[in-house]
This record gives C-alpha cells, structure tokens and sequence, in this order.
C-alpha cells in the first residue's frame, strides 16, 4: 500500500526547471518585489506631502 503511485497511470512527473528558467523566476520576482516598495514609498509620500498641505491651507484663511 505504500508503494502506491500518487499519480493516475500512464502520467510522469513533471521535469525539474532548467536552471534558465529558475534565473528568470528569481529576477521576475525581484522585479516585482522592487515594483511594490516603489509604489508604497510614493503611496506614503503623497500621504505625507497632503497632510503637510492641509495645515498651510487652513491657516491662509
């Protein structure tokens, strides 16, 4: 019983990636790791630059 394939008959497993392939996986994810910090720094720093205005405007008035 536990010699039993987890597989249906007749499927093999699929082949390891080239190591091609695993490179191109990593720098996609580096890239895309790189993109979401970039996009919550700006995120923050327009938070940051509307709360610095409002306090300006109010007081113009």
């Amino acid at each position: 019983m536990e010699n039993e394939p987890l597989l249906p008959p007749g499927e093999t497993l699929p082949s390891m990636p080239s190591p091609k392939q695993q490179s191109w996986g990593v720098v996609i994810s580096i890239v895309i790791i790189v993109m979401m910090i970039v996009v919550g720094a700006f995120y923050s720093w327009g938070k940051r630059i509307s709360q610095e205005q409002v306090p300006a405007e109010s007081i113009a008035q």
